[in-house]
């Protein structure tokens, strides 16, 4: 008996634990694991989801799809930025008749709907259509800036240019900085600086253009190659631009809400929708209030290329520098200068002193215009990007629709100075309300002056 079970365990492999024997011997069970079938993962929302944040922050897809953007902002952005000219010229011309506070909801309207109904549409974008708005969005938004060169009454330009390209603008804005931050991460600040001097460089060309051929070939004609331009920028923008194919798309209702539940996320909101009751009125009035005050029709006019101008080398710069020293570290210093220029505005009455106002307002406002939507990004999951975006933006377009008719009836009514302090003081609480949200994030950091 003895011999026998001597002779079987010496049978038995030596992997096999046995009573005598707890080791295994490494090569042979190497040799069977090399011979197990091995089936690859096929599941594509695993795949998806190990991916998605490996953003590639350069390489050509990357940068063709940021110079998309950038085309994209320079068409809607920049077109909107422009209003000044517009809103001086109808003043003086075509609207005479109708007041600036009521002139001004015609830009009003259209600028808030670049970021009111951003919260369906990034919606939409995580669910999987932007290609769709993209493309509808743009025949409308070229459309109804052709369509511009044909009004003649209030309501006209109410229904072109402040309700149809607004609307079409507010497919692109949210769901163009969405997908910015699916191509980069850790170049993120650069990314939406160089989107954001898009919108200046088109606040630049583009009153320019209206400034010199208005004059010359008449309003109709210039609306139409500003149409133009507009088409040729949202072409270069519709090749261009792309979602990654690693993104994960996310299935849901429409309207999603539970990002509010965010403390600082809603604090946050509150901060961008303070600032941007102030932020349009210097651009919207800067032109119009030189004019009334004895400056040159045609210098006045050069006074918001001027600020959109600096506006746009600041927004490059700040984009570079937000990251290494975080966004919010940047914007708050900068908003509490954009305060002071609002106070000091209404007090510039030569030439000289109007430039420089308009070269500090735009080096100041730089920075949030280029860096606002950054700290949204890290304010929650990356599942939910489109509708923290969305939420903030919609916030951000409220504000952006009663800011500047809320200005320009302040100045009506209490004149240019009080006009000035109420434009600063909401800027003003943005920049408190944006502290206290830089507070509540740096609790988690090992130092008070960590990059945030």
């Amino acid at each position: 008996m003895a011999s026998r079970d001597h002779s079987e365990r010496q049978e038995r492999p030596s992997y096999v634990s046995t009573p005598d024997s707890l080791s295994y011997d490494e090569g042979t069970f190497k040799d069977i694991e090399k011979s197990l079938p091995v089936e690859k993962c096929t599941d594509t929302t695993l795949q998806g989801s190990t991916s998605v944040d490996d953003s590639p922050d350069g390489g050509l897809q990357a940068w063709l799809v940021l110079f998309g953007a950038m085309c994209i902002a320079f068409t809607t952005s920049g077109y909107m930025s422009a209003w000044g000219v517009f809103q001086a010229y109808y003043e003086h011309s075509i609207l005479q008749d109708s007041s600036p506070s009521t002139i001004a909801w015609i830009g009003s309207i259209q600028q808030s709907f670049l970021y009111i109904p951003t919260l369906i549409f990034s919606r939409l974008l995580d669910m999987g259509y932007f290609r769709t708005m993209l493309t509808a969005a743009s025949v409308v938004f070229i459309t109804a800036t052709f369509l511009i060169a044909q009004c003649h009454v209030y309501w006209q330009f109410l229904l072109c240019q402040g309700l149809l390209t607004g609307v079409a603008a507010g497919v692109f804005s949210g769901p163009v900085i969405a997908i910015l931050s699916q191509w980069f991460q850790k170049r993120r600040g650069l990314a939406l600086g160089m989107y954001a001097a898009g919108a200046s460089l088109g606040g630049t060309v583009l009153p320019i253009t209206a400034k010199i051929l208005i004059p010359t070939i008449g309003f109709p004609w210039t609306i139409r190659v500003i149409a133009l331009i507009i088409m040729f920028g949202l072409a270069l923008g519709n090749l261009t631009i792309k979602q990654r194919r690693s993104s994960s798309l996310v299935k849901g209702s429409l309207f999603d809400f539970s990002p509010m539940r965010s403390h600082a996320f809603l604090v946050y909101c509150f901060a961008a929708f303070f600032v941007y009751l102030g932020y349009y009125s210097f651009t919207t009035y800067v032109a119009a209030l030189a004019i009334n005050i004895g400056i040159s029709t045609s210098f006045s006019f050069y006074l918001v290329s001027i600020c959109n101008a600096c506006s746009g080398v600041s927004r490059i710069t700040s984009g570079l520098t937000a990251d290494r020293t975080g966004a919010m570290n940047l914007m708050i210093p900068f908003l509490t200068l954009s305060v002071v220029v609002y106070c000091v505005w209404p007090f510039a009455r030569a030439e000289v002193a109007l430039v420089i106002v308009s070269v500090l307002y735009g080096v100041s406002i730089g920075p949030f215009a280029s860096l606002f939507p950054s700290p949204v990004l890290d304010l929650g999951e990356k599942d939910q990007l489109g509708r923290r975006i969305g939420i903030l933006m919609s916030m951000v377009g409220i504000a952006m629709l009663v800011g500047a008719p809320i200005t320009g009836a302040v100045d009506k009514s209490r004149g240019p100075i009080a006009m000035g302090l109420y434009a600063g003081s909401m800027m003003l609480v943005g920049a408190i309300l944006m502290t206290i949200v830089r507070h509540m994030k740096v609790k988690s950091k090992q130092s008070y002056w960590s990059k945030i």
